[in-house]
């Protein structure tokens, strides 16, 4: 090594707290390696055997390769250039910089690298071999003790990475599985949520029943007093509907203006008394922006059952029902038949 390399070196993490000259000549077996920016130095799959010291430069550590950032490899297994992505930036677990090193973990274990690593800048990295690492370990308890710190951090590191992900995971499966009009549940939650409630009645050989509800002549509000209004309407019609359902019953937004609800355990009585309560609920409702005030009405279809049919079927035949209710004059409750 150069002067100039030898200095950036004693600034390393694994140098920490002891004079670099008492093992420097073991550094005589490793080498300097130059990265471009977007270059793949470890990758998952392709076994290491060096830890490398960053002398210049910057390093991304990702939990994984992605399709668009899966490099592939020289002859030796040394790793071809490979560009990022967003997708991998999104994986990202940690950006090292100068005086820090990688690749320990998998030098240790003997395991290929559980990490896709890159260069976000030129960069420059002292490969130090295996047999070179351990020898620096028997030769400096200093050393050793550096190394177990470096793989403290390391761990405690990624481990606030993953919790991180994994609420970031939660928050986007919460948002695939709630309208966010009306924060009801959509479509995507109710084809999960309503079949396995139907097998819990069935196989407690319960009844249960499909709505189908419809706010009446919609169109006609979006076009009198504007979208948002509309979208205030949808609200207010949310709000009463799961106000006014039972607590174990499954509302879900269906599309636009119509909404569809599972009553678990309930026959053919009980779900028009339910239907009953949410519609006259809705015809009281008072809507207000500013010096606005209106009502709406909603539309209810329905199909009760107490054997094996498939979601699609039964929401077909709620939809009829709902159908019949609307050529009948709206605001009315029908049951298919």
């Amino acid at each position: 090594m150069n002067t100039n390399d030898r200095l950036l070196a004693e600034q390393n993490k694994l140098f920490i707290g002891m004079d670099i000259a008492t093992v420097e000549y073991m550094l005589e077996y490793c080498s300097i390696r130059n990265l471009a920016a977007g270059e793949c130095l470890l990758q998952p799959d392709v076994p290491n055997h060096f830890i490398y010291l960053i002398l210049e430069g910057k390093l991304a550590v990702h939990l994984a390769a992605t399709e668009a950032a899966t490099p592939s490899t020289k002859g030796g297994g040394e790793p071809m250039p490979a560009k990022g992505s967003s997708d991998t930036q999104s994986m990202m677990l940690a950006t090292l910089g100068n005086g820090e090193c990688v690749g320990e973990l998998s030098l240790v274990d003997g395991l290929p690298p559980s990490s896709l690593v890159i260069a976000t800048a030129p960069t420059r990295v002292l490969s130090i071999p295996h047999d070179t690492v351990w020898s620096l370990v028997d030769q400096s308890h200093e050393i050793a003790k550096n190394l177990l710190h470096i793989f403290a951090s390391r761990l405690r590191n990624e481990n606030r990475a993953l919790v991180a992900s994994r609420t970031k995971r939660k928050q986007f499966e919460q948002q695939a599985f709630v309208d966010a009009l009306t924060s009801l549940h959509n479509r995507h939650w109710m084809v999960e949520a309503f079949p396995r409630t139907m097998h819990r009645c069935l196989f407690k050989k319960n009844p249960f029943a499909i709505m189908m509800c419809d706010i009446d002549h919609f169109k006609r509000i979006n076009d009198t007093y504007g979208h948002l209004v509309g979208d205030i309407a949808l609200q207010a019609v949310s709000r009463c509907m799961t106000k006014n359902l039972r607590p174990q019953d499954l509302l879900v937004r269906y599309g636009g203006e119509e909404f569809a609800v599972l009553l678990p355990d309930t026959d053919l009585l009980q779900a028009k008394t339910v239907a009953e309560r949410v519609r006259s609920a809705i015809e009281a409702t008072t809507i207000r922006r500013d010096e606005l005030e209106f009502q709406v009405t909603i539309s209810i279809g329905i199909t009760a059952t107490q054997h094996e049919e498939k979601l699609e079927d039964l929401i077909d035949k709620a939809d009829q029902a709902l159908y019949q209710a609307k050529e009948l004059g709206r605001n009315r409750i029908e049951v298919f038949s």
